[in-house]
């Protein structure tokens, strides 16, 4: 569960008891496939009891609390992975969101939540599947490497979890792959191979940060019957859509959306990042590593330069109208509050983004970290 212990009992209880008797729920949650995961767990639960509702997704505080404003006294505003000031009830949570609303929702309509969906939404924001829910959807680990889709050049070269020469290049992943000459049902050995060769390629010439991030993808956890191959591969579409198509991501942690449009979405991402990447010629400082994020959204992009490109440990990605900051460290989210202001800023510790733009942002996070 998100958390253990008498209080998060008890928070878990009281705010499903404000969700049970509102007339209206009106959820405020942070673009991350963290939060969105958590926000389509509270919603499912409203539709089991019949209560409308409505979510939004934001990218700051002040259009958190600005949403908030809008909703009638008599409705009950939620905020998830947001602070969204006090006319919202927020989502406590001592670690993932996605855990945390589980819990909400379990105990308002067992049958309504989505354990496999929590899950994915807790493993984007970097947390290691463990506990009791895992039992919910029987979760086994298999070697590999952790891709959304059964193709496994489409998935190597949409990957926003991987930046090596196959990314953003399905030539060039059948390539990596014709020469593994794997069996076309892979066994154990075949995914062991496939990690190993995918391993080297990403990390030949990349930072020590490579090898952590890899751990969050190779080892890959599956769910029986899910909508994508891997848990892993579903958390890295769930923060792609979230950024990027956040209402093609809502229909579907909604149980709404169409899987097919969600991938589109999702490769849609992943071309723009790798594309940014590829074109970008980073800036170091003495800490932190500056990219250009073009078209790109600069969440996605500052989280694969700081694990794959950054000699530094932070990467700042700057966009046209936001920019994202990506550290090694839990320390992120408060350097950008520090320097544009807490109200435009959103995100967790060691991910999180502006969409207040200065003329010398790069120098003062620099002075900031």
């Amino acid at each position: 569960m998100a958390a253990t212990g008498r209080t998060a009992s008890f928070e878990s209880a009281a705010l499903a008891e404000r969700v049970r008797d509102a007339a209206f729920v009106y959820a405020v949650a942070h673009a991350d496939g963290d939060s969105l995961a958590a926000a389509g767990q509270l919603a499912r639960a409203c539709d089991a009891l019949e209560t409308p509702y409505q979510v939004s997704l934001v990218r700051s505080r002040s259009s958190a609390r600005s949403r908030v404003a809008s909703v009638a006294a008599s409705d009950t505003a939620l905020a998830v992975g947001v602070d969204a000031g006090e006319g919202a009830h927020p989502l406590d949570a001592d670690g993932p969101s996605a855990l945390a609303a589980y819990a909400v929702a379990d105990r308002l309509a067992t049958d309504a939540t989505d354990p496999a969906l929590a899950i994915a939404g807790a493993v984007s924001a970097g947390w290691t599947p463990q506990g009791d829910l895992l039992d919910a959807v029987s979760v086994t680990r298999r070697p590999g490497v952790g891709i959304p889709v059964a193709d496994l050049a489409d998935g190597l070269a949409h990957s926003t979890r991987l930046s090596g020469s196959f990314s953003g290049d399905e030539g060039m992943a059948g390539a990596l792959l014709a020469e593994l000459g794997l069996p076309a049902e892979l066994d154990a050995d075949a995914h062991r191979r496939l990690a190993s060769r995918v391993a080297l390629d990403v990390t030949d010439g990349a930072p020590a940060s490579a090898v952590d991030a890899l751990s969050g993808v190779l080892r890959p956890h599956v769910v029986d019957d899910a909508s994508f191959e891997t848990v892993e591969g579903c958390a890295d579409v769930l923060d792609a859509v979230a950024r990027t198509a956040p209402g093609v991501g809502a229909a579907f942690a909604l149980g709404r959306g169409d899987r097919a449009d969600v991938l589109d979405a999702w490769r849609d991402a992943a071309n723009t990042v790798h594309a940014a990447l590829a074109a970008a010629e980073p800036e170091r400082y003495s800490g932190l590593v500056t990219v250009d994020a073009g078209d790109a959204d600069p969440w996605l992009v500052a989280r694969l330069a700081r694990d794959f490109h950054s000699v530094e440990p932070a990467a700042l990605a700057l966009g046209d109208e936001s920019a994202s900051l990506a550290t090694t460290d839990a320390d992120a989210r408060r350097v950008l509050a520090a320097v544009v202001g807490a109200d435009h800023v959103g995100g967790r510790g060691d991910l999180a983004a502006s969409t207040h733009l200065t003329d010398d942002l790069a120098e003062t996070v620099r002075g900031e970290l």
